[in-house]
């Protein structure tokens, strides 16, 4: 997940789980008792990965454990999808829906030192993006619903994911076939967020804003500065700020209580904000570069020709060569009736007061399981993991990275009530 290194430790509401809560049933008891009988081997495996990091395409290690772990549970194991992707197969007692989960496992270099005990062992690498305990949870979840394994129709596939911080693993594992493998009616998934611990944040349709690189490419040019200032003009005029200040504005005040991402008054809805733009030379070119936050997708469209039409009709038109994205990230685009049930399922076992609503798009993610989504209906969550009264930060990519261990039980429980539902429903 890419991430501006911006400290914000209380970006949504803070709650907890309460399995007290759980509305009276054998099966979901099973899952709060299950969760807490295995929480300690989870936290063992969650701190073992966090300590043996790999970065994208390397992880071969977490691969090797992440397949033994489901083949002891017993399920279909299938490796080296995409690279080192795996994916479980449990096949319940009964016909159901097909259900798919997907966790990511990479981690990413960083020269910033660890902040808690068990450090990293690989130099430069380290899980600050929190896919050591998305793989956890994976694993947890794997777990209970294979004690359930006759009470649960249909089948669910546990997808693990290489390479999502280069944008890459879930193209790569789509395109090594993975959806001849598995054929799943229903996707979900989640990524640590800033939240308390056991927080759900959730929000249909698109989940953060689109992030584009723009690469334009002109002949060289007498006056870099005036070519700049005249790009830096043109790219301004389709500036959408609420907050009308700089691009760091908008990024802190997505906590504001009043107009940040989980207000219902939030100005998160319609923007568009540069992150930062250079002029530089490249192989006989004058390159200019920019990157931005669009919560409209058609405008991402238009963005370039605008900007074309603009240089053609001034004197830099002999100077022009090419335009285009040198990055186009797409955002995760929840199903809007799979949300509203997913809301109502978990919401209906668990504290209410755990699960709550975005109603902006984030300004600072990015994530590749939209390239699921674009194949499978399912939805993507945010699941808090910071916990303010232990000075715990669970804002990804930020120097002082860390998780609340306690939000793995939570992950657990919750995703798992989840899609035992999901493969049982009609």
């Amino acid at each position: 997940m890419k991430l501006k290194l911006i400290a914000i430790t209380t970006l949504f509401v803070t709650t907890t789980l309460s399995s007290q809560s759980l509305k009276p049933s054998n099966t979901y008891q099973h899952f709060v008792n299950s969760t807490k009988e295995i929480f300690d081997s989870l936290v063992k495996i969650r701190r073992d990965l966090h300590m043996n990091p790999e970065i994208s395409k390397q992880e071969k290690r977490t691969s090797k454990i992440v397949a033994k772990y489901l083949r002891d549970l017993g399920l279909e194991v299938k490796t080296n999808i995409g690279g080192n992707g795996v994916v479980g197969i449990l096949k319940g007692g009964k016909e159901g829906k097909k259900i798919a989960w997907r966790a990511d496992m990479d981690a990413i270099k960083t020269k910033e030192p660890d902040v808690v005990d068990f450090i990293s062992k690989n130099e430069g690498v380290r899980h600050i993006c929190g896919h050591d305990v998305h793989t956890t949870i994976g694993l947890g979840i794997a777990t209970v619903l294979s004690q359930q394994k006759e009470n649960l129709k249909g089948t669910v596939y546990f997808i693990f994911q290489p390479a999502e911080e280069t944008f890459t693993g879930a193209k790569d594992m789509i395109e090594d076939g993975l959806f001849d493998i598995i054929e799943p009616n229903e996707i979900y998934g989640l990524h640590i967020g800033p939240g308390e611990s056991g927080v759900i944040n959730f929000k249909s349709n698109e989940l953060f804003a689109y992030q584009r690189s723009l690469k334009v490419t002109f002949q060289p040019s007498a006056n870099k500065k005036e070519l700049e200032n005249f790009m830096n003009d043109i790219l301004n005029g389709f500036s959408r700020n609420p907050l009308k200040g700089s691009p760091w504005d908008i990024i802190n005040n997505t906590t504001d209580p009043k107009i940040g991402i989980t207000s219902k008054e939030t100005i998160y809805r319609d923007y568009f904000f540069i992150e930062g733009t250079k002029l530089y030379k490249d192989q006989g070119t004058t390159i200019f570069s920019a990157s931005f936050f669009e919560t409209n997708s058609s405008n991402t469209y238009s963005i370039p020709l605008e900007i074309k039409n603009q240089i053609l009709n001034s004197k830099y038109k002999n100077l022009f060569i090419s335009i285009g994205y040198s990055r186009d990230n797409p955002t995760p685009i929840n199903d809007s009736e799979l949300t509203k049930m997913a809301s109502k399922t978990i919401s209906s076992f668990y504290n209410k007061e755990m699960f709550k609503p975005l109603y902006g798009q984030i300004p600072f993610f990015g994530e590749d399981f939209i390239y699921y989504q674009q194949k499978v209906p399912g939805v993507f969550f945010l699941l808090g993991g910071s916990n303010i009264e232990k000075g715990i930060n669970s804002m990804p990519h930020t120097p002082n990275f860390a998780v609340d261990e306690t939000t793995i039980k939570y992950g657990v429980q919750s995703f798992a009530t989840l899609i035992f539902e999901r493969a049982n429903s009609k």
